[in-house]
């Protein structure tokens, strides 16, 4: 009986808590019919037991909440978990993005800093601030600006891209789904890298008790700074700052693994993230020269303007994957897809993603571009000498007749299938070669 009574209580208590919860919230009357399941998400919520009601966090302006003027973001989530709000500041979620000016997707100023220098300048310098905008997304539509682009980048700014609107389960924060929504695709397959390691396989069927998952390592005891421990990408004149970050990844690591077997297996993909940024500068390299020489089509002159550059080349962070010439393109993926994958996959222990989805085709494409850029090379001399035709020999000329004979009896051969494509472009090479030189 005296359980029964205390059930009892604790019953009463709550309704009376719903009902003051009721009292005090201009929402609930009419979003209990527009959008019950929401409202429910919120009763299952530990907001709801705490009475933290829909006023406390969107406020009592109806209007602007509809007109979508009002919105919760961090700030407004940090003033009840300042601690998460401050780990949150500390990581690239929350700050990769947005140095300086900060990115122009979630730039909002007052008619005041649109009128300060420091808003398109470094303090104290007349350096523009370009460097911390996305051409990428100034380049796109305003839809995939919305899709593509900041649904997952207003993580900088919004709680609810891991913990979901409405709700407070921690199981949904913690699951390497959510994370994966993300963390995936050609330019950062950390989730597809991780669920078919060893470590992943072992998760899946035996849990966190048996492997780690994403929060075991880059969340630990629960804290929001999920760049703790990752020294890739920390810049050199950091060592302090590299080695204390490799460290912290060691200790935990080192909680199933041998220290030495952790030291070696981290500076291997320290390694492999050298030799991987050494090949796309070799890349680079290529496209500077054969831009400087005018050998790109388009050129940057027949393209779209870039949104920050204008009809200026560009190659360095602010590349855009549109209107480009195929060596160009070619580029792009080393550096934005295989580069990353191959030492993304090499810091999450999958052999396969690190060789075959990573350096393999960053090499095979660095093969592409200088294949191509010899190509180009080739015909330019040739373009080169048959607009000199004019004051050639007679004996020149009769080379130049005889190469486009042998270059059309080719390409006859070709079409009717005597010859393969690649014995074809071998043998129009290899012609080139011997009369270009």
């Amino acid at each position: 009986m005296r359980h029964l009574l205390a059930a009892l209580i604790v019953m009463i208590a709550a309704m009376v808590s719903a009902g003051n919860s009721r009292a005090g919230d201009p929402c609930l009357a009419c979003h209990e019919k527009e959008t019950p399941a929401i409202v429910q998400f919120w009763k299952n919520s530990a907001h709801f037991q705490k009475q933290v009601t829909c006023v406390a966090c969107h406020g009592s302006d109806i209007e602007a909440n509809h007109r979508r003027t009002a919105t919760v973001d961090a700030s407004r989530c940090g003033t009840c978990h300042a601690k998460a709000l401050t780990d949150h500041k500390q990581s690239k979620h929350g700050i990769s993005l947005k140095a300086g000016r900060g990115c122009t997707r979630n730039q909002t100023v007052s008619e005041e800093q649109q009128k300060s220098c420091a808003l398109c300048h470094k303090p104290g310098s007349a350096k523009p601030l370009v460097d911390v905008e996305c051409a990428m997304f100034l380049a796109q539509s305003p839809e995939m600006q919305r899709q593509g682009c900041s649904a997952c980048h207003l993580v900088e700014t919004r709680c609810d891209t891991c913990h979901t609107r409405h709700g407070t389960d921690l199981g949904a924060a913690r699951d390497p789904g959510t994370c994966s929504t993300c963390h995936m695709g050609p330019d950062h397959p950390q989730a597809e890298a991780w669920e078919t390691s060893r470590h992943g396989v072992l998760f899946k069927q035996a849990g966190r008790a048996a492997a780690p998952s994403c929060t075991t390592c880059h969340m630990q005891a629960g804290s929001h700074n999920v760049s703790k421990g990752i020294s890739s990408g920390v810049p050199n004149e950091e060592q302090g700052r590299k080695q204390e970050e490799r460290a912290f990844m060691l200790s935990i690591c080192s909680q199933c693994h041998t220290k030495a077997f952790s030291t070696r297996s981290l500076a291997d993909a320290d390694r492999i993230e050298e030799q991987t940024a050494a090949l796309v500068d070799e890349a680079k390299q290529i496209i500077q020269g054969l831009q400087k020489d005018g050998l790109l089509s388009p050129s940057p002159a027949e393209r779209r303007d870039h949104p920050l550059f204008g009809k200026t080349f560009v190659i360095g962070p602010h590349m855009l994957y549109e209107d480009l010439s195929l060596v160009e393109s070619l580029f792009f993926k080393m550096k934005m897809f295989y580069a990353l994958t191959a030492y993304k996959g090499a810091f999450h222990q999958n052999p396969d993603y690190a060789h075959w989805f990573g350096n393999a085709p960053l090499k095979l494409t660095l093969s592409e571009i200088k294949s191509q850029a010899a190509l180009l090379r080739q015909v330019d001399r040739l373009g080169k000498r048959i607009d000199n035709l004019g004051s050639t020999t007679k004996a020149e000329q009769g080379e130049f007749e005889d190469i486009k004979k042998k270059m059309r009896i080719l390409n006859e051969k070709r079409l009717k299938g005597e010859i393969s494509e690649t014995e074809y472009q071998g043998k129009k090479n290899k012609l080139l070669n011997e009369k270009v030189q």
